[in-house]
């Protein structure tokens, strides 16, 4: 068992002889065998404990047994009581997820405090398999199939290459004490349903189920790979990011399968179905269209998806009359008065005349029923009409400005002056402005 503890570590490459490691240590019979590996291959390690406090006196007796343990094996000892259920109830989650982020935050807590190179917890290939199984009931995607990684995230797991039965026969050759969690036999918890209900039809269908499925995880591993180097590939040719918007090129993704749309989109809240409706509108030349997560709206534009975050908060901001900067959360202006007719042009431009503004101006974000006169025009014109000429993505739409005054809209930031307070041949002062976008 030890040669093959060793030979995975290596081939995973989880950790270096010299680093210092914070075993999370239950008391079962995983973590005392992680225990004992760690101490007969030399390593540099601590042990940490949780007592979750859910099973009265059971917990405080795994509580010993650990402390115990580290003891024997001259092992640092960190141990924290927690109130589970209460915390459960606060956040209204299950207590397993109460448990799993008490117990994390606490390892990070340790980490920083003292150190330690990586987190190494117990779990083995029958902890996979359950793992995977869940997933698949629950639906999951190509990281679903291929369960737990060796290593991600400073947690390592050293015994993944291990069944529960390799782990108790050498607990049982080495002697070794352990306690039983109670709780383990109660098919309530879903994982134990799977455990005992589910594993054992499947190694009847299948009795080398253990061989087969460390197979089928290394498989999915590698086509997980696959994928990521498909995705980093596309993102590295079709997609740039300015400010807080994301743009991809529809060139790129066009003809791409939902999968690989759906691995593009995920990091912004979207999900499998969005990417199949993602991907008909692509095939379709559906512009226009917009999809919501959570956090973020896509909009299908005529040649690029563009990706913005949701509900963005603009606030009015007040220009007096001596301002030379003002901002908000979308656009910075920079600001100044000039006597000569030097007139700016550029896009994130304009050049007003001063003495037909009011003052204090406001920028704004623009509203329905917005109008202004653009430059060149004796007529007004809705603003939402002219975004719509302009072209403007729905999106987009949301974090354009206005600079108004008293209640006339100069400018459209970045976009169009009203013709109003144009800079005629007899202005004597010019009210020079240039955008930054702060987006």
């Amino acid at each position: 068992m030890l040669k093959a503890f060793l030979d995975f570590i290596n081939l995973q490459k989880l950790f270096e002889p010299q680093d210092k490691i914070l075993l999370a240590v239950s008391g079962g019979v995983d973590s005392v065998a992680l225990t004992v590996l760690f101490k007969e291959a030399g390593f540099n390690f601590a042990i940490a404990h949780c007592n979750f406090q859910l099973r009265g006196e059971e917990s405080d007796t795994d509580e010993a047994f650990v402390k115990a343990l580290a003891e024997s094996v001259g092992a640092q000892f960190f141990v924290r009581c927690f109130d589970t259920k209460n915390y459960a109830a606060v956040a209204n989650i299950s207590t397993q997820m109460a448990a799993r982020e008490l117990r994390y935050d606490w390892f990070s807590e340790l980490i920083a405090r003292h150190s330690f190179t990586a987190i190494a917890t117990a779990h083995h290939l029958d902890d996979n398999i359950e793992t995977v199984l869940f997933n698949l009931a629950k639906g999951t995607g190509i990281a679903g199939l291929r369960g737990m990684l060796p290593k991600n995230n400073g947690i390592i797991r050293p015994l993944l290459f291990a069944s529960k039965s390799q782990i108790v026969d050498f607990a049982h050759a080495e002697g070794l004490q352990w306690r039983e969690d109670s709780s383990n036999d109660s098919v309530k918890y879903t994982r134990n349903l799977i455990r005992h209900k589910i594993v054992p039809v499947l190694k009847e269908i299948n009795p080398s189920l253990d061989d087969t499925f460390r197979q089928t995880l290394e498989k999915m591993k590698e086509t997980e790979a696959v994928l990521r180097y498909r995705v980093a590939e596309i993102e590295g040719k079709y997609i740039s990011k300015k400010g807080s918007d994301i743009f991809i090129a529809i060139e790129g993704v066009v003809d791409r399968e939902a999968v690989l749309l759906e691995e593009l989109i995920k990091p912004y809240g979207f999900n499998y179905s969005q990417a199949q409706e993602l991907y008909s509108m692509l095939r379709h030349r559906s512009s226009g269209k917009i999809l919501e997560s959570d956090r973020y709206k896509l909009n299908v534009d005529r040649e690029i998806l563009i990706v913005s975050p949701m509900g963005q908060v603009i606030t009015e901001q007040l220009l007096a009359h001596d301002a030379s900067k003002v901002s908000n959360e979308v656009v910075q202006l920079v600001i100044e008065v000039a006597t000569d007719k030097r007139i700016l042009t550029g896009k994130n431009e304009a050049s007003l005349d001063y003495d037909r503004l009011r003052f204090p101006l406001k920028l704004r974000k623009w509203r329905q029923g917005d109008t202004f006169r653009p430059l060149g025009m004796k007529g007004k014109k809705k603003i939402s009409d002219f975004m719509i000429d302009e072209k403007i993505p729905l999106n987009l739409k949301e974090r354009v400005c206005v600079l108004e005054s008293d209640g006339e809209v100069a400018w459209i930031v970045g976009y169009r002056i009203d013709d109003r307070f144009k800079v005629r041949p007899d202005s004597k002062r010019i009210y020079n402005i240039v955008m930054h976008r702060n987006d």
